[in-house]
């Protein structure tokens, strides 16, 4: 049996939180694999959000239901 029907018949035996840890993990390796330069941009990206969501006002009033509910998404 060659690696690739193992991992699928492990994959079949798992509850899909297990199979979304794997699939996690897997993007996790695929993430290690990328370029520095591409890694590193992607970590930069993450900080300068971080750093934006740090700056608004932690007391601002959020978005009224009626923002936000499904009828007025679609009109």
């Amino acid at each position: 049996m060659n690696s690739e029907q193992l991992l699928i018949d492990k994959w079949r035996s798992l509850t899909s939180v297990q199979q979304q840890e794997v699939l996690d993990f897997v993007e996790f390796i695929a993430q290690k694999s990328l370029p520095q330069n591409q890694s590193r941009q992607r970590t930069q990206r993450v900080k300068k959000w971080l750093d934006w969501a740090e700056d608004n006002p932690k007391d601002s009033p959020g978005l009224p239901d009626e923002a936000v509910s499904r009828d007025s998404i679609y009109d």
